[in-house]
C-alpha cells in the first residue's frame, strides 16, 4: 500500500509539471541507442551514437535544464559526447587535446580490438594485431602518438602481449610459449629417432594426442610420402615405448587408433581399419589406385560401380583418385575403362550479350543439360562441354534467348480534384450555398498543361487538355504527380508519395484510466502508393497490372484513448490490355471529410431564442478524388522517337486551325 501511494503520489506531481509546460519523459529498462533516438526527436538535435554504445538502462528527465540532466546521464552509463552546433556525437572513447601535443584518452567499458581500432582511425596510423581477448577494459591516459596509447592497452592485457613498431606501423603480438614436441597442455607427442647398432630405431611418447598428428610426425622423421583417407579425428590415450624399429613403431601406432596402411609406389595411404581382406572372399584380390584426369572422381565412381558392381572404394581427396580392393584382372579393367570414359572433353567459351548465365539455367533449351554449363568468373561468360553439333544448336537458341529486356516507359500525371459544399448561417439569419468557383469561361490558353510532363494533348486529345486546363484555373483540380517510370517487361514499378507521422505508443492505466507511455515512438505512413507490373506480349501489345491506393490519417486522439490514430485506405486493382501510347484512367479513390464551426456572441448567444440571432455556425463537406492518368510505351528506340514527333505535329495542326478561327498566328502557338 505504501509503494502505491508513493507511485500515485509521483503521477500526480508528473501531471502537475506536465499540465504547467515542463518538459518530463521517462525510460525504464530501455535500450541506449532507443533513447537517444527518442531524444533527438524530441529536443530537435542529432544525437548520434557509435559502434560502441550499447546495453540498457533508465533515463528520467522532468525540468527546463535538458543538457545537464543529458550529462548526467552520459556520466551514470559512462559515455562521452562531443558536441557540435548541429550533431552531437555519443561514444564511449573521447580524444581530447590538452595542448602542447598532448592528448588525453578516455574509453570505458569497451572491448581491447575495438579501442586499437579507435586509436587507428584518430591518429590514422596502421595498427596490426594478433587475437585480443574479449574482455572489457577501460582507459584513461594521456600521450602524444598511437605508440603511447597502444602501449597502455597492451599493459593491461599482460605480460602474454608485447607492442612491436617497424618504421610507422605498429603491432601487437601475443607471446607463444615453446611447447615439446607437438604437444599443447595435457596433449603430448614426443616422436624421436635414435641410432643404435646402425639402425634407426624410434622411441615414442604420445599421451591424449590425434592419431594423424602422431604419424604424420612420424612419416616426416622417416622422410616416407604417406596420404590420410581415414578418420583424422581418431586419438590415441597414452602409449610410451622404445627400441623399435619403423615398421614396429608404425604397427603399434595404427592398433592404437583402430587404423592401417597400404603402400602403392612407394606412397603409404593410412585407411579405416575394417573387414576388408579378412574374409575367404577376399582371396586374390589387392589395393589398386586409380585416377583420372578430365572428370571429377565423385561424378566417375558411381559410373564405375554401375559398370563392375559395388567396389571396396575410398575416396581420395584433393587427387581425383581412388582406391578399391579388387583382383588384379579387375583393377585391369577399371583401368581401360576409365582411359575410355576420361577421354578429353570438347570446351568452348560462350559469351552472352544480354543476360546472365544462371538465367540461362534457368531457361535452358531442351537436349542442353546443366551440366554441361559451367560458370565463368564473370556473370555473362560460362564454359560450354559438349559436342560441336550441341553447341550450334545452342548458339541457334541463343538468337531468341540472348536478347535484349524489352523496356517500359509509363507517362504518369496524378491530379486531384476537389468538390467543397459551404452551408454558412451568419448573425444576420442569412442562409447561403456557396459553390466554388466562379470563372465559367472558356480558354483556349493551355499554359499549365503544356508544362506537364505528360503529353496531354497526344493522349488524350485537345478538347481533354482545355477542359483539364479550365478545371485547373478555376482551383477545381491541382497537379498531386507528374513523372515518368521506367522499367523491364515482367518487373514492377512503385512510385508512392506518403507522409510519415511519428507518436509516442502509450497505454491506458486500468487502475487511473489515464495515458501510461511506454518510449517507444511508431509511425503510421500516409498518401497514395502506386505499383505498376506490365509486359509486353509478342504482337507488341502491353499488358498493365495497376494497384493504386490511397491513405489518410484521422485526428490523434492517443492521448485520451491510448489507441493509435485512425486511417482510412481505399485500393484499386486493374488489369488493362492496350497497345503502346493508348492512355489508362484510374478513378474512384475517393476520400470525404465534413467539418463544423460555431461561434456565437459571447452572453448574448446564450439567449433563448434570441440567442440564434447572433451565432454563426459553418459547416464544411468536402470531397477529394484522386485520377490517376497511365500512359504506358515500349521503347523500341526510333519507333518511340516517332511516335512523339507525330503527336507534336498533331498538337500543332490542332493549335494552329483554332488560332487562324480566332484571329491568331503562328507565333501563338508557341
Amino acid at each position: 500500500m505504501k509503494k502505491r501511494f508513493w507511485t500515485v503520489l509521483l503521477a500526480v506531481l508528473c501531471l502537475r509539471l506536465w499540465a504547467g509546460g515542463v518538459d518530463g519523459f521517462e525510460f525504464l529498462n530501455r535500450d541506449i541507442n532507443e533513447i537517444l533516438y527518442t531524444v533527438s526527436l524530441y529536443r530537435g538535435i542529432a544525437i548520434v551514437s557509435d559502434d560502441t554504445v550499447s546495453g540498457k538502462t533508465d533515463f528520467r528527465f522532468a525540468g527546463d535544464d535538458f543538457e545537464s540532466a543529458f550529462d548526467s546521464f552520459l556520466n551514470a552509463n559512462r559515455l562521452y559526447a562531443q558536441k557540435g552546433s548541429k550533431q552531437w556525437l555519443v561514444s564511449r572513447v573521447m580524444f581530447s587535446d590538452l595542448g602542447g601535443g598532448i592528448i588525453q584518452l578516455d574509453a570505458s567499458d569497451i572491448r581491447p580490438a575495438l579501442l586499437v581500432e579507435k586509436i587507428n582511425r584518430h591518429f590514422m596510423v596502421e595498427i596490426s594485431f594478433d587475437s585480443l581477448p574479449e574482455m572489457k577494459m577501460s582507459l584513461h591516459v594521456t600521450g602524444k602518438d598511437a605508440g603511447d596509447f597502444a602501449g597502455a592497452v597492451v599493459r593491461q592485457l599482460g605480460r602474454d602481449y608485447s607492442l612491436e613498431q617497424k618504421d610507422s606501423r605498429l603491432r601487437i603480438v601475443k607471446a607463444v610459449t615453446e611447447r615439446s614436441g607437438i604437444s599443447s597442455g595435457r596433449e603430448k607427442a614426443i616422436v624421436k629417432k635414435v641410432m643404435d647398432d646402425e639402425r634407426n630405431l624410434y622411441q615414442v611418447d604420445v599421451q591424449d594426442c590425434q592419431a594423424a598428428s602422431v604419424l604424420e610426425e612420424l612419416f616426416k622423421t622417416e622422410g616416407r610420402e604417406f596420404v590420410f583417407a581415414c578418420d583424422s579425428n581418431a586419438r590415441i590415450k597414452r602409449i610410451l615405448f622404445s627400441g623399435k624399429t619403423f615398421d614396429e613403431t608404425l604397427s603399434l601406432l595404427l592398433s592404437c587408433a583402430s587404423l592401417k596402411t597400404v603402400q602403392l609406389d612407394g606412397i603409404i595411404y593410412v585407411l579405416n581399419d575394417t573387414e576388408i581382406g579378412n574374409t575367404p572372399a577376399d582371396t586374390g584380390k589387392i589395393w589398386g589406385r586409380h585416377g583420372i584426369s578430365y572428370g571429377q572422381i565423385n561424378g566417375v565412381l558411381p559410373v564405375v560401380e554401375n559398370r563392375f558392381g559395388k567396389l571396396n572404394a575410398v575416396v581420395l581427396d584433393g587427387e581425383n583418385s581412388f582406391l578399391c580392393f579388387a583382383t588384379p584382372n579387375t583393377h585391369q579393367q577399371i583401368e581401360e575403362f576409365l582411359v575410355a570414359l576420361d577421354g578429353a572433353k570438347n570446351v568452348n567459351v560462350v559469351t552472352l550479350h544480354y543476360i546472365k548465365t544462371d538465367d540461362l539455367l534457368s531457361h535452358l533449351p531442351p537436349g542442353i543439360s546443366s551440366s554441361q554449363i559451367k560458370s565463368g568468373t564473370q556473370d555473362n561468360v560460362f564454359f560450354f562441354t559438349g559436342s560441336r553439333e550441341q553447341l550450334d544448336y545452342l548458339n541457334a537458341q541463343l538468337v531468341s534467348l540472348d536478347a535484349p529486356a524489352r523496356r517500359l516507359k509509363y507517362d504518369l500525371l496524378v491530379m486531384q480534384y476537389q468538390k467543397t459544399n459551404d452551408m454558412s448561417w451568419d448573425s444576420s439569419l442569412s442562409i447561403r450555398r456557396i459553390t466554388p468557383g466562379d470563372f465559367t469561361d472558356a480558354s483556349v490558353s493551355l499554359g499549365s498543361v503544356l508544362d506537364l510532363n505528360l503529353d496531354v494533348v497526344g493522349a488524350f486529345g485537345f478538347k481533354f487538355a482545355a477542359s483539364l486546363q479550365t478545371a485547373i484555373n478555376e482551383n477545381r483540380a491541382s497537379v498531386f504527380a507528374d513523372t515518368t517510370l521506367q522499367g523491364l517487361s515482367g518487373s514492377s514499378i512503385q512510385f508512392k508519395s506518403s507522409n510519415i507521422y511519428r507518436y509516442r505508443d502509450n497505454n491506458i492505466d486500468p487502475e487511473t484510466g489515464k495515458p501510461v507511455y511506454t518510449g517507444v515512438t511508431r509511425e503510421i505512413a500516409s498518401g497514395l502508393k502506386i505499383e505498376v507490373n506490365g509486359w509486353v506480349s509478342g504482337n507488341g501489345m502491353i499488358t498493365t497490372k495497376v494497384t493504386a491506393s490511397v491513405s489518410r490519417q484521422g485526428a490523434d486522439t492517443s492521448s485520451t484513448t491510448g489507441n493509435p490514430p485512425p486511417t482510412s485506405e481505399k485500393v484499386i486493382t486493374t488489369e488493362v490490355l492496350c497497345k503502346s501510347g493508348e492512355p489508362i484512367v484510374l478513378s474512384g479513390l475517393v476520400q470525404n471529410e465534413s467539418s463544423f464551426i460555431e461561434q456565437r456572441t459571447p452572453g448574448l448567444g446564450k439567449i433563448p431564442g434570441l440567442g440564434w440571432a447572433f451565432k454563426g455556425r459553418k459547416e464544411t463537406e468536402e470531397k477529394t478524388e484522386m485520377v490517376i492518368y497511365l500512359v504506358p510505351h515500349w521503347e523500341k528506340g526510333g519507333e518511340e522517337i516517332q511516335v512523339a514527333e507525330t503527336d507534336r505535329e498533331f498538337f500543332e495542326r490542332i493549335n494552329r486551325k483554332y488560332l487562324n478561327e480566332n484571329g491568331g498566328n503562328d507565333a501563338d502557338i508557341q
